[in-house]
């Protein structure tokens, strides 16, 4: 009996195992020109939204019926690389339960078309850990959103905003709009290392009616950058407010 209770539990095991796979934050494509980019992105059914520091924001309806922050894609052209948010990895951290695996099946195939064939990042999670992340004890979850600004005229000041890169309309009614940083704030990137990994802004607020909420940015980092360590983050623990702090101004 003793023998079989053990057989059983390492089958089960071996079953949720077998279950288990990694998700890749970012698909990596061969170099191309930011031109060459872009061009064959719309040729594949993307509209282009923003092109910031050799960052380019796409979206398609697919990603836009997500009505969160994966509406839209961030896709940096490097030096020696093309490097793309993971619709699949992105969409399960904002979904969450709601998310169902293959979910974004077409832009992938879409994005595979347009930048040719595609890798996984180093950059990577347990697919059972996406959905409620949650880096450390103490640290945020996506729900704990930051309130940015509220108020009746929200939606003029996105307008024309020097601020702000882009807006996009979803279909529940709500704004997401992309935020350009300060320079000084920015500069977290070159601390960690990380320029290469450009793609995790401009930095996204979700507008609704009279209300701007924002991921919160400890969130929001880790969940970009998961092969960093809490001794490495500490490195830049001014970034989190004075992102809040920069996208607060473009609302004043």
């Amino acid at each position: 009996m003793r023998k079989t209770i053990t057989t059983l539990a390492a089958i089960t095991l071996l079953s949720t195992a077998a279950m288990a796979e990694d998700v890749s934050a970012y698909l990596i494509s061969s170099s191309a020109s930011l031109s060459d980019v872009k061009s064959k992105l719309q040729a594949n059914g993307f509209d282009v939204l923003a092109t910031t520091n050799n960052v380019v924001t796409i979206t398609n309806p697919e990603l836009q019926a997500s009505n969160t922050y994966v509406a839209t894609l961030h896709v940096y052209v490097g030096d020696s690389d093309v490097r793309v948010q993971n619709p699949a990895y992105f969409g399960a951290a904002y979904l969450e339960d709601a998310y169902k695996k293959g979910q974004f099946k077409g832009t992938v195939d879409a994005l595979t078309k347009a930048l040719g064939s595609m890798k996984g990042s180093k950059e990577k999670l347990d697919s059972s850990d996406i959905p409620g992340y949650h880096f450390m004890m103490s640290m945020p979850y996506f729900k704990d959103a930051v309130t940015v600004a509220e108020g009746t005229n929200i939606h003029e000041k996105v307008a024309g905003n020097a601020n702000i890169a882009y807006s996009l309309s979803l279909p529940s009614g709500a704004l997401l709009v992309g935020h350009k940083l300060s320079s000084s704030t920015n500069g977290f990137l070159n601390t960690l290392g990380q320029t290469a990994n450009s793609q995790i802004l401009p930095y996204e607020a979700l507008v609704y009616s009279n209300k701007v909420l924002m991921m919160n940015p400890k969130y929001y980092l880790a969940l970009s950058l998961p092969q960093l360590s809490m001794g490495q983050f500490m490195k830049i623990s001014s970034v989190p407010g004075e992102i809040e702090d920069d996208i607060k101004k473009a609302y004043k």
